[in-house]
Parts: structure tokens; sequence; C-alpha cells
């Protein structure tokens, strides 16, 4: 194979990479407030849309994009986003001719591609439902033309692509107007060694006037309508800046940066390295090749004025927008440094000393991206957020029904679902309360509800955190003053009501059906399921499974749902009494995945009474904790707490061995307790881990010196929700008081009611049947 064909094959397998790396897991993840606004805005007509983003933070190109990419497409989360992987992809795409343009050197240009192909930073930008890709496409796309301005004879190909590149990228973000400054001190540099350099500087003042004119007829429409706000509450430091582009750049983790100052400190350390081994290499080359000196000052200028800008960008100030410092405004030139990156690696292996340095920190950036890349993806999965909450009221919903959402700034999250396909077209009319205004008040809720009352005969109240504005709930409180409320459901901290005249269950009507998934089954006589909802299909620790069902009952009847797993075990049941009466009714069965249930596959198993069972659905629990190996446990035990309740042992962290173990006032315990339960457990129980001493503590009133008490898994995983035959984990801490006398102590272990604080029996090794606890250890407290 010629080196050509080598080259090539390796710029298609960057690219099928960088795009597999991009579309996977792509509509796996909830809309986010920031793609709430976006996807608003892509509903919209297209002037509409135009006005829109006129009075936003953002000039309208992505929103363009969008709204022609909505039409096409379509309005789920894997269409919306495959916008932005276009546009990513495109990118890693002209790192190739840029690098290999800068640098005149064509392996630059494909490990540049490589790298930005596999950079956490930009794959999870590439993910998202923004313009900051965008943005950074054409400001790459600027960057390669306004090199080839450079030559003697530039095109007019080249002049019209930088013109409409640059442009793009300042229809795209404002904050793009860094790019001119970059490029307009390159320039002057290379006009410096121009002999014509007037003629030059004019033709290229020439090429920024057009852009001007280009942008000034959006400027004329969006500066009247832009306002003066910030969102900055206390500015970041230029360092914080810098350290956060860093990290970003070297491993595309935004939180807790300075967990990962070092590693990054290394990459940005060999780049600089890299680079000053080329100006060595460069040193009595032929002058024609000086040209690659002004190409490494145009990607240092790429990568360190961006983030001075943003800095700058983010400190308070009185005229327009004020972001507070983001991983996303560090985006659109992130490929420069990339660029520079591949560059500087070209001058580690040009040196035959230094070559197995360089060759160490290429499989180094690998390393990175394999162990980075994962932790991208491992939160990525679509939860149940808004959408059996909207489907609801899509089943329910009748001509004259309004919908009252009480979200503060959270509307644009409701929307993007109660709006989306295959949404009724006669769906009810939704009124934001408060719109616009403070905190609620019942003075302001009466009357925006009189208003609304006065033209619908029903009226669905939809929460969505309306801790943002209406906290004391007065939008609730009136509705249930005028109205019954024959249907509440309630999802994590939101809920959706129903307020009518008629206190009675509602019927879904028939032009509302079909459900989600069709199935017209007779369960038992008189019993009928026509369909069922299952919204989402992966579920982790704590979600809720939502399954509702469609049937028309024609005899009263009990409904048993079981969820099995394809191991065949019953991890949860639901009765669902049934009345007769006519029409269709929705019903709902709701599992909530405790933190230790089996991760595999699961469906639904249906029974009406004594007819048959019916087998349905598919759902995959994922991410729960891995059961202990009791046989591996640190100081096994055989005991018990109440009838079922069997404690396997324990751990002890934060002691000395010795026998007993010994600890020092002010000492911090961690205690690892290990618990099954043989059969299901009737009621929530609390868990006490005391530090008994015999001498008195005043700040207790008896002899406690330490205690952690709480529900299993702080509130996670109560008792009552314990899966049989499986183990568990349970953590707890400990703070031994600073003013613990030296003496003998008892580390004691037990549960009790949280209503009346009865405690449980207790039996087996280290029981004292009396007090209600179980010795785990005696501990010694020295001075």
């Amino acid at each position: 194979m010629s080196k050509l064909w080598r080259r090539r094959l390796l710029i298609l397998l960057g690219l099928l990479v960088a795009y597999a790396l991009r579309v996977y897991k792509l509509g796996d993840q909830n809309i986010w407030w920031d793609e709430g606004l976006s996807v608003l805005a892509a509903r919209k007509s297209f002037a509409g849309a135009t006005l829109w983003t006129a009075a936003d933070v953002h000039p309208p190109l992505y929103f363009w994009l969008l709204w022609a990419g909505a039409r096409l497409a379509g309005e789920t989360e894997f269409a919306l986003r495959y916008v932005t992987v276009i546009e990513s992809l495109l990118t890693v795409a002209v790192m190739f001719p840029l690098g290999r343009r800068l640098s005149r050197k064509p392996l630059v240009g494909i490990g540049a591609l490589w790298l930005l192909g596999l950079s956490r930073f930009h794959v999870w930008w590439s993910q998202e439902m923004r313009m900051y890709i965008l943005a950074s496409l054409c400001s790459m796309l600027s960057l390669y033309f306004v090199t080839r301005l450079t030559a003697e004879r530039p095109s007019r190909r080249d002049r019209v692509g930088w013109v409409l590149a640059t442009a793009g990228a300042l229809y795209t973000i404002y904050s793009s107007v860094v790019l001119l400054v970059i490029e307009n001190l390159f320039m002057l540099v290379v006009g410096l060694k121009r002999r014509e350099r007037r003629k030059f500087w004019g033709h290229w003042l020439l090429s920024q006037l057009l852009v001007a004119l280009g942008v000034l007829p959006w400027l004329m429409l969006a500066l009247p309508r832009m306002r003066s706000w910030s969102v900055v509450q206390e500015p970041a430091s230029l360092r914080f800046v810098l350290e956060l582009d860093a990290v970003l750049l070297s491993l595309g983790i935004s939180t807790d940066v300075g967990h990962y100052a070092l590693p990054a400190a290394l990459v940005m350390a060999s780049v600089a390295l890299g680079v000053f081994l080329l100006l060595r290499q460069r040193q009595g080359q032929a002058p024609e090749e000086g040209a690659s000196d002004q190409s490494l000052l145009l990607l240092g200028l790429s990568v360190l004025l961006p983030p001075l800008v943003i800095w700058v960008l983010t400190q308070p100030r009185a005229i327009f927008y004020t972001p507070r410092v983001e991983a996303r405004y560090l985006l659109p030139f992130a490929p420069a440094f990339y660029l520079l990156l591949a560059w500087s690696l070209a001058g580690w292996l040009r040196s035959r000393a230094l070559r197995p340095v360089g060759i160490a920190i290429g499989i180094s950036l690998l390393g990175l991206a394999a162990w980075s890349l994962p932790q991208h993806y491992a939160p990525r999965y679509l939860r149940d957020d808004f959408q059996t909450l909207t489907r609801q009221i899509w089943a329910y919903a009748r001509p004259g029904d309004a919908v009252v959402l009480v979200s503060g700034n959270r509307y644009p999250l409701f929307d993007s679902y109660y709006d989306r396909t295959p949404a009724p077209p006669d769906r009810p009319p939704v009124y934001r309360i408060p719109d616009g205004q403070p905190a609620l008040t019942s003075t302001v809720a009466d009357e925006i509800l009189k208003d609304i009352a006065a033209g619908h005969e029903r009226i669905w109240l939809a929460q969505v955190e309306r801790h943002l504005q209406d906290p004391e709930g007065y939008t609730e409180d009136w509705l249930a003053e005028h109205y019954a409320r024959p249907l509440s459901c309630d999802f994590g901290y939101n809920n959706l009501s129903l307020f009518t005249t008629q206190d009675k269950e509602p019927t879904v009507p028939t032009w509302n059906l079909p459900p989600q998934h069709e199935v017209r089954q007779t369960l038992a006589p008189g019993t009928t399921l026509l369909g069922y909802d299952l919204l989402t299909r992966e579920f982790r620790p704590l979600d809720t499974l939502r399954l509702g069902l469609y049937l028309r009952v024609e005899r009263p009847t009990t409904l048993t749902i079981k969820l099995l797993g394809e191991d065949g075990r019953q991890l949860d049941e639901a009765t669902l009494p049934l009345v007769s009466g006519e029409g269709v009714i929705r019903r709902e069965a709701a599992f909530v995945i405790r933190p230790y249930t089996p991760p595999q596959r699961y469906h639904f198993e249906l029974q009406a009474g004594d007819g048959m069972s019916l087998s349905l659905g598919e759902a995959r629990v994922t991410h729960t904790a891995q059961a202990p190996d009791v046989d591996k446990i640190q100081h096994p035990l055989q005991a018990r707490v109440g009838d079922t309740i069997r404690l396997w042992g324990y751990r002890l962290g934060g002691v000395k061995r010795g026998q007993p173990p010994l600890a020092h006032p002010g000492d911090t315990l961690t205690l690892d307790l290990y618990w099954e339960t043989g059969a299901p457990v009737a009621q929530s129980y609390h868990v006490f881990t005391h530090l008994l001493g015999t001498a008195y503590n005043p700040a207790t009133q008896g002899p406690l010196w330490a205690q952690d008490d709480q529900s299993p898994l702080d509130g996670d995983y109560p008792t009552d929700r314990w899966l049989p035959g499986i183990p568990l984990e349970d953590h707890y801490v400990l703070h031994i008081a600073p003013d613990a006398p030296p003496g003998d102590y008892q580390l004691t272990v037990g549960m009790y009611t949280l209503e009346n604080g009865e405690r449980l029996p207790v039996s087996g090794d280290g029981a004292n049947v009396a007090a209600g606890y179980i010795l785990l250890t005696p501990l010694q407290i020295m001075p």
C-alpha cells in the first residue's frame, strides 16, 4: 500500500472513530434547560426563531440549522442532537487540511484529526443541542482560510471562504470576536515581512469590511433588543479559568478541576517543550520555511487568547449579558490546542534522543482518552422526567381542559416534552403560573386562576420544581378549595393533579387512543387490556419504573402486576383494584428500583383475578450495587435483629489494631454493616450505631459518646424495600467526642421504630437482649 493510501486510510478510520464516539448514546440523555430553550426556538416559525434569538444572548445561525434539522428529522433527542454531530464531524475533518497547511506535514494533520476525534471535551459538546461546536467549526475554517490569504496571490475563493467562515462564527456566538483579534495579530506579523505590506493589509482590511457588512444587519436587529443582566455572583479568577481550560483540554473534565491539575500540567508542559524543540529544530533551515514560525504564532494565539477573553467577558459589567465561567465557552478554539499538541509531538519524535519520550507522551495521551471517555458515557441514560407526566395529560385530555404550569423558569423542560410528536394537536393550552412574576402570593394566584377557571371546566396542575416561584403552594391551595381532585400523581419532586367539578375517576376518551403499545387482550371475563405505556427502558437505583395500563373493565376485579427478572426472580408486585364502569381507564403501576436490584432485563406479568396471565414489556436495570460477599467480611457475626433480619458482620475503620481496637478523642470511626433479610420486612426501621462508655456524657445525658442513626444507605434503601436473600453493605460514620475520657467503650448496633423509639429484639453473637443491641466490639479510648 502506498504512503498516500495509508494516509487516506488513517483519515477515514479517524473519522469513523470520531463519528462512532459522537453517536454512541447520543439520544440517551434527557433534555436539559439550555437544550430546552433550543427546542422552543426550533418550534417557532423561521421569523419567530430569528426574533427570539435577537433578544437572547446568542446570534441565530445555530438556531436556523436546528430549525431545519427539526423539520427534516423530527424532535427526538437523537435527531435534534444529530445536527451538532454533523458539525462536530466536519470540525474533525478540517483538522487534516488545517494541520497539514500549518505544519507542512500531513502526519501532523492526521494526528490532530485523531486527537480531536478522541477528545472527551469535544465529544461531550458534540452530544449537546447547543451552538459551541458550530462556532468551533466556523473558527477553524476561518483559521484555514486566513493561512491561505497569506499566499502571494490568494484566490477569490479563499477570500470568500474566509469571509463566510468568519461571518458564520460571529453569527453563532458573539465571543467569536476573539477570532478577529487573533487573526489581526497574525496578519500584522505576516505583513511586516512583506514588501508590499500596504497592499497586503489593504486586502485584509477589505475582507474584514465585508464581514462587518455581513454582520451589520443582524446587529441592527439585535442590539436594540438585548438586555443587560448578569448571573455572576462571584467573579472567577484568571488562575481558575486557566486551570479549567487546561483540565478540559487534557481530560475533558469540568468539576473538581484542582484534583486533576497535575496531569493537566504535565500535558501542557509536554506541549510547551515540544514547541520549544520545534523552534530549536528550525534553526539553520531555509528562510522560506519560516512560514511555520508564523503558523506556530497563529496556533499559540488561538490557544492562549480565548481563555483570557472569556475571563474578561465574565467579569461584572453594566451592559449586555454577563455569564459565569462555563466549560462550553472554552470549546470553540479547543481544536487549535489539539493541532498544537500534534505538532509538538512531531517535535519530540524528530529528536532521536527524545523520541522515546515522545512515544511515551503519545501513549499517555491515548491512555488518558481511554480512561476519560467511559466516564463521559457512564451517566448518560434517558430518565422518565416528564414523559409519563405529559402522556397522562394527553391520555385524559378533553375539550375545554387547561394546563396550569407552576415551574418558574423550568418551563422549557416541560414544554419540550409536552409539545413533542406524537402530542395530540388539540392538547390543552398551557398557562404558566406565575408568568414573569416574582414569588407568587395568594392574591396574585386568586386573580390569575379566576381568569383561567372562567374559561375551562377542568384544570390540570403540573408542578415542576414549584419551590422556584410558588414555594407556599398557593396555586394548589386555590384549586383544591374550588375543585375536587380525582387524580393526583407524584413524579419525584414534581406532581400532576386534575381538578374538576366532578369527583370521580376520569376516563380516557377514545379519540386519545391508541396508547404507546397496543395489545387488545382479554385478561379475564369483563377485563380487557387495550395497551400500555412504557416510556423509557433503562432504569438505575432509585428510579421509578412506571407502567401505564389502558383497560376496559366491565366487572370488578383485582389486577396483579409482577415485575420478573430474566432469571425468573420476582422483584416486586403491585395490586390494583378495578371497578366496573363505562369507558377506558388508565391505571399505573410504579416500581422503585432498589440499590441492590440485580442488574438484568425485566418484564411484566399481568393477571386479573383468576384469569390468564400475560407477559409484556421489557425494562433494563443497570448500575445497581453488587451484593457483598459475606464470606469475605472483616469481622463475621451470626446475629439477628427481629424475626427476619440477619447481621452477617462488620468492617471497622479509623482505629488502631489491638485487642481491643484503639482510638483517641476526636477520631472518626467508619463502620460498614452487612445485612440480609430472609423475607420481606413489613416496616421501615432506623439503624442505630452507638459508642457507649462508662462515664456520663453531659451532651447526651448518658454514656453515649458517638453515634450515627439513619435509615439504611442514608435513607435510600429502607428496610421495607429490602430484597430477600440479597446481602447489602450499609455505611456509618461515628465522630468520637473530643472530650471523651480515656477508658473502655463498646461499639453497639441495633434497629428501632422511628415513631416510638422501640427497639427490635436481638439474638445471636453479641446480643444484649435486655438492652436491645448487638455488641460489635469493645474499644479502648487512649489519651
